[in-house]
Formats: structure tokens, C-alpha cells, sequence
């Protein structure tokens, strides 16, 4: 697998201005992962993930996202570009992903998250078909500028011959905000 040289050019991309508002690292029980974001303007950002499977498999993720509120309630609607390569079965393609993310404080400590993204048969392209997540969690803030999100979260991808479940279970993230 690629995977040292996929976390290089991801650190090389994350490294650009665009993405100086903070890093997260996640961890699940299957899975351990990247995230570089930051704002594009005062309405606008961009996220830049790798996620490495322990089955040999590696994902990349672009998304561009457009931001907003209503009341104490956050969020962002957008797309992401997807890519995808497993070892075995040899699986490789990717898909463009729609969909969005909330977020609700209930205290200066405690924030629930959630979020939804698809990517119908017709934005697969290579071996995949489709693509569908989601995720639940509650963020924790530690500091002004890190905190910690426990939630349940599902990644799967439908390829020819059958699907790919990507990540199916409880995941650990810890951000830190530059």
C-alpha cells in the first residue's frame, strides 16, 4: 500500500494557508486518520482527510463547504471529492460526495455533532458505485484551542463485486485548533 506516500502529499497539501486552522487526529477501531481544515473566507472552508484502514486500504477526501448559522445551531453544506484504493480485493476509484454537518453547543464545554454524506452511482467513477456516512458524537473542549469528540460513525463504499465498509463503530477525534 501507499500509505506513506499518500500522508506526505496530504501533509504537503495541508501545509498551504488554506488549511492553518487546525489538525485532528481519529481513531477507530479499525481505522486511524488525518484531517487538515481551515476557513477559506468568513463563509467558506475547506477540509483536507486520510483515513488508512488496517486491511490495507487508504481513503483521501477534499471537501469545500459552504458555512452557516441559525441561532446556536452550526453547520456546513458542501461537497467532497473521494478517493479510495484497497489492496485486496484490488479496489481503487472514487466518488464526489453531498451532504453536510451540524453542530450544537449545549455548554461552554459539551457540543453534539452530527453529519451526512452521499454520493449516488452516478459521481462514482473507477471501481466505485457509490458512497454513504455518516456520524454522531459529543465533543468535549479541553482548551480554548483542543478538544475531544467520541462518536459512532459509518463509511462505506459500494464497489463492482460487492461493498467496502470502510469504518463501522466508535471513533475517537482530538483537534487541535491553530
Amino acid at each position: 500500500m501507499k500509505a506513506p506516500l499518500i500522508a506526505a502529499t496530504v501533509l504537503a497539501i495541508a501545509s498551504s494557508s488554506a488549511f492553518a486552522g487546525g489538525v485532528a487526529f481519529r481513531f477507530g477501531d479499525d481505522s486511524f486518520g488525518v484531517s487538515f481544515a481551515g476557513d477559506l473566507s468568513a463563509e467558506s472552508s475547506a477540509q483536507l482527510d486520510w483515513l488508512h484502514h488496517e486491511d490495507d486500504a487508504d481513503m483521501v477526501a477534499l471537501g469545500l463547504f459552504a458555512n452557516g448559522q441559525r441561532g446556536a445551531l452550526t453547520g456546513r453544506v458542501g461537497a467532497k471529492a473521494i478517493g479510495l484504493e484497497v489492496d485486496e480485493p484490488d479496489v481503487s476509484g472514487g466518488a464526489v460526495a453531498f451532504g453536510g454537518d451540524l453542530s450544537l453547543p449545549l455548554n461552554d464545554i459539551l457540543r453534539l455533532r452530527g453529519g451526512l454524506y452521499y454520493a449516488p452511482d452516478t459521481t462514482g467513477f473507477g471501481d466505485i458505485e457509490g458512497y454513504e456516512e455518516w456520524s454522531v458524537s459529543a465533543e468535549f473542549t479541553i482548551f480554548q484551542n483542543s478538544a475531544i469528540q467520541i462518536g459512532y460513525g459509518n463509511m462505506e463504499f459500494d464497489a463492482e463485486g460487492g461493498e467496502f465498509e470502510f469504518e463501522d463503530g466508535v471513533f475517537v477525534r482530538l483537534q487541535l485548533r491553530l
